[in-house]
């Protein structure tokens, strides 16, 4: 994977740990990795697919709702908390748009 992907899904990581009231720099977590933003790097590269399908023209792929609902799914919460994720969803497109 080349840096600037590596560096794109950090950020939005960062942006949804951020989101989601975790200190995205803090040490040690449950999983074993360095900080806990690292946690979020799976729901960050779906989120986006998520953009990359809505820039290759499919609608609806980058509405701040449907992040959510794809967050919230990645995060093992079930779509009716979806709404829970509407930050972290608007955080991560802001993060991937300054990549």
């Amino acid at each position: 994977m080349e840096l600037h992907q590596i560096q794109i899904r950090a950020a939005v990581a960062r942006a949804i740990c951020a989101a989601c009231g975790e200190q995205p720099e803090h040490p040690g977590d449950a999983r074993g990795n360095a900080f806990r933003w690292q946690d979020y790097e799976p729901s960050a590269e779906v989120v986006i697919l998520e953009l990359r399908a809505a820039e290759a023209g499919e609608p609806g792929r980058s509405a701040v709702p449907h992040l959510a609902e794809v967050i919230a799914q990645c995060l093992e919460d079930g779509p009716d908390s979806a709404w829970q994720y509407e930050r972290a969803a608007g955080d991560a497109v802001r993060a991937y748009i300054a990549h």
